[in-house]
């Protein structure tokens, strides 16, 4: 007791626990995606639901998470497109994601989460403030396999253009040279992203353009495939079937 008023304490953190406690007695402040929400507010229900076995708001806070680690490709967005609010877009808030998606058993996010750190060059800077050894070591080993999907996303270059016209010819010639002039090593391992080809699609023709989607989309989806296998985690279907238990009552 204190001043005659029941005093509990909690080993937790302010900040955390107050997130918690307003999604318990607030029913407005923690709603269901796409509700607009901040990341801190995310990581803190997350943590505590778990902690104090309050489901419904587990099972929210899950669903906040879901919209950005996705278990399909379809369904990847850019952080800063999201209904989620953050305090910088950098690769803290994933390494800040990943260390609580591992301590409530939220495997199958972890596909997503290590896929936007491990090409992220200044991830280590931070990265022992928030991930365990064997977590840094998981983003570091597969580099090099990055590195050979990013390669292999852009052969459809060389079957191009399907025209011959100069014009395609030209817009060709400009991604190879664009990709060999990159000198950031994190676009070396994005085989997912998509920057030289939306700058390459509306110089081709559409016969070019038609053939190039369809070929560059093949080369993501087939990395994607193999993205949990990279990061030495279950397939696709092991996780999702973890995701559907979980997240069969999330809102």
């Amino acid at each position: 007791m204190l001043n005659g008023r029941a005093l509990v304490r909690l080993h937790d953190s302010a900040a955390e626990a107050a997130s918690f406690l307003r999604a318990v007695f607030d029913s407005s402040f923690f709603e269901p995606p796409p509700y607009p929400v901040k990341f801190g507010d995310i990581i803190g229900v997350l943590r505590l639901a778990h902690k104090y076995d309050v489901q419904y708001l587990f099972r929210r806070a899950l669903a906040h998470l879901d919209v950005l680690y996705p278990t399909d490709l379809g369904k990847k967005v850019y952080h800063a497109g999201t209904h989620v609010r953050f305090p910088s877009l950098d690769v803290t808030s994933d390494m800040i994601s990943l260390k609580a998606a591992c301590e409530v058993g939220a495997t199958w996010m972890l596909p997503a989460m290590y896929y936007e750190i491990a090409p992220v060059r200044s991830f280590l800077d931070h990265a022992a403030d928030y991930l365990q050894t064997s977590q840094i070591q998981t983003c570091l080993a597969p580099q090099s396999k990055l590195v050979r999907a990013h390669a292999s996303s852009y052969r459809f270059l060389r079957s191009l253009p399907r025209c011959g016209s100069a014009a395609c010819y030209a817009a060709v010639q400009e991604a190879h040279d664009e990709l060999e002039g990159w000198s950031e090593r994190s676009l070396d391992m994005d085989p997912l992203g998509d920057s030289v080809f939306d700058d390459m699609d509306s110089e081709l023709c559409p016969t070019c353009s038609r053939f190039a989607t369809m070929r560059f989309s093949v080369a993501q989806q087939a990395f994607w495939e193999t993205l949990p296998a990279v990061f030495m985690l279950p397939n696709w279907d092991e996780l999702k079937e973890m995701r559907r238990k979980a997240m069969e009552e999330a809102t």
